[in-house]
């Protein structure tokens, strides 16, 4: 499976991010609106996409969070393609990437019923934080962080 970095204009990453987000509402429901101006693209993202025969099929991306730390965003996988260790391996190459440039934490938030992220997230060594921002007092939510304290070959 090859992989590509690209940015949040991508066409590419638009289309799977729109599949992901109607997986989300047809689960959850209109409850989910109260998200949207949070998974708007306003700050830059940084994207890494999959491939299978030049065709995207999973994406996960990163923004700025704070000058130590970056928010992973968006980890998305095409429904046939899952359990095959593609997010994981996407997660990595964006811990790499971050790494590199001297970031030292990382973010993520996710739905606190969506059990085959947050068993991701835990194989990749994220660990259970207090909700903070505007996720402080929901309780549909978790926020989970990992220090990059590794280092990759």
């Amino acid at each position: 499976m090859e992989t590509t970095f690209t940015d949040e204009k991508d066409e590419r990453f638009l289309n799977l991010v729109r599949e992901l987000d109607r997986g989300y509402y047809e689960r959850i429901g209109d409850e989910l609106s109260k998200y949207d101006s949070y998974n708007e693209f306003k700050n830059p993202h940084v994207v890494i996409l999959a491939f299978d025969n030049n065709i995207a099929v999973a994406c996960a991306s990163y923004r700025i969070f704070d000058n130590d730390s970056v928010e992973f965003k968006r980890v998305y996988v095409k429904k046939e393609y899952r359990k095959r260790g593609i997010a994981y391996n996407l997660i990595i190459q964006l811990e790499k990437s971050v790494t590199e440039k001297g970031f030292k934490y990382s973010y993520i938030v996710t739905g606190k019923n969506n059990q085959p992220a947050i068993k991701l997230y835990k194989k990749l060594n994220y660990e259970l934080i207090d909700n903070f921002g505007q996720f402080k007092y929901d309780d549909t939510v978790i926020c989970m962080k990992k220090e990059l304290k590794f280092y990759f070959e």
